[in-house]
């Protein structure tokens, strides 16, 4: 959340952070601007101080309407600067100019998906004129937008009631339909996504078979739906007004359901409960990727844990925080290196899976959560049962 913020950069000793926009808009731009729709502008954040948009004339409503102070290009020169000289040269005599009015001083980082040819040459100037410009290489926008103000839970809350509705569907044409093919099914959750409001902004993961045994192939939209194999249905769709991201699996199986599917089905849907039961805030994250890992192991499976190139079994981490990136933190990675922590207001996802393609076995279970003061709140309400 953005009071999140200046402690991230005071702890780093930054006077100033800037997010600039150039054309295509970027989850770190949304968020510090809140959802301002600009094709390019420039969002400054001085240390103690809310951050200032920078705008171009052609979107000065556009940006007045975050409610954010807002500034035009022109109020710092912009005209003079890019006349004559180079894009590099006038940035960052531009910059040199809104920091010092705006009370920056010394140390100042970029942050944000910035065209890397450009801003390179532009840090080069900005130190020629007497700034410390760089990180730390943690991504501080990333750390203030892990945990999630109430208005934010409440938007991914809505985001998965209408995702819900969606697999409500897919769970209706299973039920009703024969004949079907994956095709079908993902034309059906491509129409419902837009028709409630959302985007697919990834293609929605629908596979069967052996292909539902490769956790992120998206399967053969050509093949027909089959009976007795499992079909695994990944949903991550994205708000259309404000970019907020959801996140649900859920592993079906029409006709009769093979003992050894049931089995396991039952393994996966054990490994999600335990994790959830376990899950409190100030605890590490990798803590319940070890806890999962020991359960599975214990069953027999290969897992990433021992060894991190397998194929079959527990192939993947157990998770990750959900909000304008679909995959954002905290990590639950195993790695020593990864220090990420479950806080109260985080929103991440649960979702253990085994897989064993050459046995035409995949299946997993996501739920996406809020984490709160004795626990986690899963956002999802529907059943998690193989039957549709």
């Amino acid at each position: 959340m953005i009071g999140d913020l200046d402690p991230l950069m005071q702890a780093r000793g930054l006077s100033a952070i800037i997010v600039p926009l150039h054309e295509s808009m970027h989850s770190a731009f949304r968020w510090i601007a809140r959802g301002a729709k600009l094709t390019k502008g420039y969002a400054v954040k001085v240390a103690g101080k809310e951050p200032v948009l920078v705008a171009y004339p052609m979107e000065r409503e556009e940006a007045a309407a975050s409610g954010l102070t807002t500034r035009l290009v022109h109020d710092f020169g912009y005209d003079r600067m890019f006349r004559d000289a180079t894009p590099v040269s006038a940035y960052g005599e531009f910059f040199d100019v809104i920091l010092r009015e705006l009370g920056a001083s010394d140390t100042v980082a970029f942050f944000g998906n910035v065209p890397v040819h450009l801003y390179v040459g532009i840090a080069g100037e900005m130190k020629r004129r007497g700034w410390n410009v760089g990180s730390d290489g943690v991504d501080l926008i990333q750390l203030a937008r892990k945990r999630k103000d109430d208005h934010e839970i409440e938007i991914i809350r809505s985001v998965g009631a209408r995702t819900e509705q969606v697999v409500d569907g897919v769970r209706t044409m299973l039920r009703e339909r024969r004949g079907l093919r994956i095709g079908d099914i993902k034309a059906f959750i491509t129409s419902e996504i837009t028709r409630l409001g959302m985007i697919e902004d990834h293609e929605t993961i629908v596979s069967q078979g052996r292909h539902a045994g490769v956790p992120h192939s998206r399967g053969d939209a050509g093949a027909v739906l089959r009976e007795s194999v499992p079909l695994v249905i990944d949903i991550f769709p994205s708000d259309r007004a404000t970019g907020y991201f959801f996140d649900l699996t859920r592993t079906f199986c029409t006709g009769t359901i093979p003992e050894e599917l049931h089995r396991v089905h039952g393994e996966v849907k054990e490994a999600f409960e335990r994790a959830r039961d376990a899950m409190k805030p100030d605890t590490p994250a990798s803590s319940y990727q070890a806890l999962v890992c020991n359960f599975f192991e214990s069953k027999g499976y290969s897992t990433i844990r021992k060894d991190p190139a397998t194929l079959a079994g527990y192939v993947h981490g157990l998770g990750h925080g959900v909000g304008l990136d679909i995959h954002e933190k905290p990590s639950f990675a195993l790695q020593p290196s990864n220090q990420d922590r479950v806080e109260t207001g985080d929103i991440l996802t649960i979702e253990p899976g085994l897989y064993f393609p050459e046995r035409e076995i995949g299946v997993r279970i996501e739920d996406t959560f809020v984490v709160r003061q004795d626990g986690v709140e899963s956002l999802c309400h529907g059943s998690r049962e193989l039957e549709p």
